[in-house]
């Protein structure tokens, strides 16, 4: 995990030792914390990641209250197992052999919040009758892996987030962190079949020569999280990516900066194949990000870091 506060000034930790704060306020809600409030906290949750994975890897470890810990938990536990299952035609997104046996356990054990069911027993389904025209009937029938609600996404990324800022501006005399201000801009998420599309790469081309003030990859790659500066403006450009399989992008901070930029990234538009007065079907093609293009995750900073 690295932390640059500036391209002059960067810290390094060990990737076997863990982050560990004595913080006095929560990090996630501000109040301060008593002895009959306060939990201990893993930014990165032991089991939000497939299991053993955070074995020997650095971890961001500070207090809590317990219902913030909680309610981390509750969203952390089916968003877990969704991004850890498999694409529609049963691909998991890597070959790890321990991750795939723990998606399937979590399969069985965890629920989804979107349909109440067993995550082994959420897979989308969708079917669609209609009419083309005097005696040209139709009929569609899809279905995919399960779906994770996009709010509790974004929410679960904003905590990861929270934690992270708190940590950067961390005074260990006050043992109080600080929390941005103004407010929290989601823009978009995508399954890792789809990180190639026009909008997710528009943004990572767009905000790759910002300064990066935090870059935190851990559980060998299951949990990837950076923050970049906007060059003038009080914005944070920021990127999660849970499991291999799911990323996350968006701003904090001003407002206006970020706008203007979401406004200058292109829309993503669908095909319609049929539509109907109370019924519609339209698509789109998932786009694959090769390889040797992704720079989300990359720095690319010549600065010399000091013993």
């Amino acid at each position: 995990m690295e932390s640059s506060i500036s391209r002059s000034r960067r810290t390094e930790t060990s990737p076997q030792r863990p982050i560990t704060l004595d913080n006095r306020t929560c990090v996630y809600c501000g109040d301060v914390l008593s002895p009959s409030t306060i939990s201990r906290e893993h930014v990165i949750g032991r089991r939000f990641v497939p299991k053993g994975k955070l074995n020997g890897q650095w971890n961001l470890i500070l207090n809590a209250c317990q219902g913030c810990n909680a309610r981390k938990a509750d969203l952390e536990d089916d968003i877990s197992a969704i991004t850890l299952q498999p694409d529609a035609w049963g691909r998991y997104a890597h070959d790890d052999i321990g991750a795939i046996e723990d998606a399937r356990r979590k399969a069985n054990n965890a629920g989804s919040r979107r349909t109440r069911k067993a995550v082994k027993d959420s897979g989308e389904e969708m079917k669609l009758d209609g009419t083309l025209g005097p005696g040209v009937d139709i009929s569609f029938r899809f279905s995919g892996p399960p779906q994770i609600d996009d709010n509790r996404a974004f929410e679960l990324a904003r905590l990861h987030l929270t934690a992270f800022f708190y940590m950067q501006t961390y005074n260990r005399e006050t043992r109080r962190g600080g929390y941005w201000l103004h407010g929290y801009h989601p823009v978009a998420t995508a399954t890792r079949s789809d990180w190639g599309n026009a909008l997710m790469t528009a943004f990572m081309r767009t905000v790759e020569p910002w300064d990066c003030r935090v870059l935190a990859i851990s559980a060998d790659g299951f949990f990837k999280l950076i923050t970049r500066k906007h060059p003038t403006a009080e914005t944070w450009a920021w990127a999660l990516e849970w499991n291999r399989n799911r990323r996350l992008i968006g701003f904090f901070g001003e407002l206006e900066p970020a706008q203007a930029i979401f406004d200058s990234l292109p829309r993503l538009t669908a095909h319609t194949v049929y539509q109907a007065p109370n019924e519609s079907l339209s698509y789109r093609t998932d786009v694959a990000l090769k390889e040797d293009e992704d720079t989300l995750f990359l720095v690319f900073d010549t600065t010399e870091i000091p013993e």
